[in-house]
């Protein structure tokens, strides 16, 4: 056993899926109609179900063949077995993160039972397609790849004597910037954790469990909608902005909460942070707050930006939020959909060196749509992150 197998499960792991299946949704679909056309009607909606939601409700068959489809579409992205094994790390973590060990290693079983195989158009088959495993079938590769790792990953459980995995890292860990960073998008991103995943995965972590004390945490609904918000103490347990002990429902969804979502208790948040002593990791409670004029938010153009000058350095620094950097523009991909495009002047030359001090900001555009239809954290930090560079 490596000491890679000893690590703890990613975080960031379910997003990471979950961006793999969008980027590969049209491999997903095409795959899945041919199995509806071949009568695996329940196991098609089953992966559909996994692949729309990779945190939600959903069986370990559907999560089978979703990675089984997954494995096949990206082939081309993964040489050697190092690249493979992260690649099967990524959906492990996210199974044992948002639905537990038993769950992980019902999936592993299931996925011998398919097999997704090659366009065959002398027998009528022009894509993909899925099929089940004869009972006495020998395992293919692929399959046998996954319950290895698994095997692995787990092995590491059982040592311990429990499901939970507080002694799968035993050294103590500092703070790192990367760590703050991760929960800044996190709250930025809206990343949620279910209470058992959350205690796993953060509480129980020396260094996260540190940075946790130090930011505010809300209950959110279904919707999105804030339900509640606490603290974590020193001993774990959470209480609210006065005090009072808060329990949370195990099935309960929570993240670090953007201020934009407390209202008027952020004034009450900050006093209690001030009494406790404890200094953020990063703005959250004193973190600006904008909204879209009503006449921006009708408009695919942001014309508060139109003219302004940047500093150029600061504009490479966006890089680190998602920001693609080229000659002429900026660009952010907020959705598959709709993207940001920030056209400059004079433009990029590649380096630092033989850039001007200033560029000139022409237009600021969305494609996809008006601003209006951003929600509200992503439309104040669009607005906060091109603010900086123009200070």
């Amino acid at each position: 056993m490596t000491e890679d197998d000893r690590r703890w499960p990613d975080p960031h792991a379910t997003d990471t899926v979950r961006r793999f299946l969008r980027r590969h949704r049209r491999a997903v679909d095409t795959i899945l109609t041919s199995a509806r056309l071949d009568g695996l009607d329940e196991l098609a909606d089953a992966a559909a179900e996994y692949a729309a939601a990779p945190e939600g409700p959903c069986t370990p068959e559907g999560a089978a063949v979703a990675f089984a489809i997954a494995q096949h579409a990206a082939v081309a992205y993964r040489t050697g077995a190092r690249r493979e094994r992260e690649f099967i790390d990524r959906f492990v973590d996210s199974w044992m993160i948002e639905h537990g060990h038993d769950f992980v290693t019902a999936v592993a079983e299931a996925r011998r039972g398919v097999r997704v195989e090659e366009p065959d158009p002398r027998a009528g088959r022009m894509t993909p397609w899925l099929r089940l495993a004869a009972a006495d079938e020998d395992g293919s590769a692929a399959d046998e790849a996954l319950i290895r790792r698994v095997r692995d990953r787990l092995a590491v459980v059982a040592e311990s004597g429990e499901e939970g995995t507080s002694h799968i890292v035993t050294e103590p860990k500092s703070i790192t910037t990367d760590q703050i960073r991760r929960f800044e998008a996190a709250m930025v991103d809206g990343r949620r954790w279910r209470v058992a995943a959350h205690r796993r995965l953060v509480l129980e972590d020396p260094a996260l469990g540190q940075l946790a004390r130090r930011l505010v945490w809300a209950r959110f609904d279904g919707h999105g909608a804030v339900v509640g918000t606490f603290r974590i103490e020193a001993d774990r347990s959470l209480v609210d902005v006065g005090g009072t002990l808060v329990e949370l429902p195990g099935e309960a969804l929570i993240g670090i909460v953007h201020p934009i979502h407390l209202g008027d208790s952020v004034d009450a948040w900050r006093n209690s942070f001030g009494d406790t002593g404890l200094r953020q990791p990063f703005e959250q409670l004193t973190r600006p707050i904008y909204r879209f004029t009503p006449e921006e938010s009708e408009s695919t153009v942001l014309h508060r930006f139109t003219d302004r000058q940047v500093r150029t350095d600061r504009l490479f620094a966006l890089q680190e939020l998602g920001w693609e950097v080229t000659r002429e523009a900026l660009y952010r991909r907020l959705t598959p959909t709709r993207e940001v495009t920030v056209t400059l002047d004079p433009g990029l030359e590649g380096g630092y060196r033989y850039e001007p001090e200033r560029q000139r900001i022409l237009s600021v555009e969305l494609r996809g749509g008006t601003f209006g239809i951003l929600d509200a954290v992503t439309a104040s930090e669009l607005i906060l992150q091109l603010e900086r560079p123009a200070a």
